[in-house]
């Protein structure tokens, strides 16, 4: 919800930043993301995919939250990036759930819903952040922080920790073989 707004956040009355200054908090979101996918996915072959999915949902909702409150330009800039790091660390996670999860004939079909997903929530998350924000700004983060809070605590009720075994290699002669 809150990274439709987030340029008429910072240029509006309540913050009164230039576009330029909007233009680099968006830049900063835009290299956390890529930073955070990339870990991401490195974290989520070392310690597995529920936890990212979980951990990234709950402090990406505390890193909405606080994000909302604060003031200072230069801390603004350093939440953005963290908070944009931390939330697509999710999104590599949240693809091997769906890989380890479905079955191979309806893997396609698993990530389609998925997509769908997503769009449906930018849409629907897009319209109520634009009602929240009329309202009030610091609102919209709040809401945003504990819809991923939200997300987090229905993740550990309803899908528990998958238990992935590791296949041992073994190397007969010059073949290695994966049992």
């Amino acid at each position: 919800m809150v990274v439709p707004f987030m340029t008429l956040y910072l240029t509006g009355k309540t913050m009164n930043r230039t576009l330029a200054e909007a233009g680099t908090v968006m830049g900063l979101f835009g290299l956390g993301s890529v930073i955070g996918a990339y870990f991401g996915g490195k974290f989520s072959d070392k310690i597995g995919f529920f936890k990212i999915q979980f951990f990234t949902l709950i402090f990406g909702g505390i890193l909405f939250i606080v994000l909302g409150q604060i003031k200072s330009y230069s801390l603004i800039c350093l939440f953005t990036f963290l908070l944009s790091t931390v939330n697509e660390a999710f999104r590599p996670a949240n693809s091997s759930a769906i890989a380890f999860y479905s079955k191979p004939e309806n893997r396609t079909r698993s990530y389609s819903l998925n997509r769908l997903a997503i769009n449906l929530g930018w849409a629907v998350g897009a319209s109520l952040g634009g009602l929240i924000a009329s309202y009030n700004y610091e609102l919209l983060f709040w809401v945003d922080g504990f819809t991923n809070i939200l997300a987090a605590v229905l993740l550990f009720f309803f899908l528990r920790p998958a238990r992935i075994e590791k296949k041992a290699e073994v190397v007969h002669g010059d073949i290695l073989e994966e049992q």
